[in-house]
């Protein structure tokens, strides 16, 4: 363990390809360059982990219509997707100390390192970015994203049912600078093979490093796995054909790699 503080970190994911020409729906064309736009566009991570996590189970029955007949017996019908609901708050009055950890939310990033005083922008845009994360439409398939919820050991994925916001504080010009939200979430995998893609977006392909001139792919293995011997699993992952001249301003996905199985 490192130490870090987990953060509740909402991925708004691709919907499979069911047009029957591959694609995401086996996850065998999930290509490097889909995952790392997911990792730097779509992720949310919250700023302050959530006040409340609510998981709601229940299942349907069906009542046979016989009136007058006390005590009928219920008959199953089946058993309904979980919902999850999370509530959390966006504080904007900088009273919350920036964080100095590696993210994936790239503009949570940008908007946890604004200081103090120009903290008055971070509830509307913070707003703005969940809303497109986990609620606007998608150009592409004109439907509502799939989400993938992550917090400690709760993986959850599903669509969103509500979206609710309360803002309950405000500068004198009337910006928000506090709000409430709150999440709930019907469960929902439309994957072939969900463990596949959790693995493909799992903490640890959260880092992700861009390529500085005179770097190569086997002193970057050497330094992020300790061993450069990695090479031909980075270069897989990011679908390289010509990994020994790599081009400054690329950015590289670092997958996780079980070291125990390598001699």
């Amino acid at each position: 363990m490192d130490g870090s503080i987990s953060k509740l970190r909402i991925v708004s994911l691709p919907g499979p390809d069911t047009s029957g020409k591959g694609g995401l729906g086996g996850l065998s064309s999930l290509s490097a360059s889909t995952v790392l736009t997911t990792l730097t566009t779509k992720i949310f991570e919250v700023q302050i982990n959530p006040e409340s996590i609510s998981r709601s189970f229940s299942i349907k029955y069906n009542e046979p219509d016989t009136k007058g007949t006390p005590g009928t017996e219920l008959q199953f019908d089946k058993v309904n997707p979980e919902e999850l609901e999370l509530r959390f708050i966006l504080d904007g009055t900088g009273v919350v100390a920036p964080s100095t950890m590696p993210s994936a939310d790239l503009i949570g990033s940008v908007m946890n390192q604004l200081p103090a005083e120009a903290q008055g922008a971070y509830v509307p845009i913070r707003v703005a970015q969940l809303q497109a994360a986990v609620y606007d439409f998608k150009d592409e398939s004109h439907r509502t994203p799939f989400l993938l919820v992550q917090y400690g050991k709760l993986v959850f994925m599903g669509l969103l049912l509500n979206m609710d916001i309360n803002y309950n504080l405000f500068s004198p010009d009337g910006i928000p600078l506090r709000a409430e939200i709150t999440l709930k979430i019907k469960a929902y995998t439309p994957f072939k093979d969900s463990m596949a893609l959790l693995s493909l977006l799992s903490p640890d392909l959260s880092r992700h490093h861009m390529v500085v001139a005179g770097e190569n792919i086997l002193r970057i293995c050497d330094d992020v796995y300790d061993d450069e011997k990695y090479y031909l699993e980075v270069a897989k992952a990011n679908q390289l054909t010509n990994f020994r001249r790599l081009q400054p301003g690329t950015q590289l996905i670092l997958p996780p790699i079980d070291k125990t199985t390598k001699k």
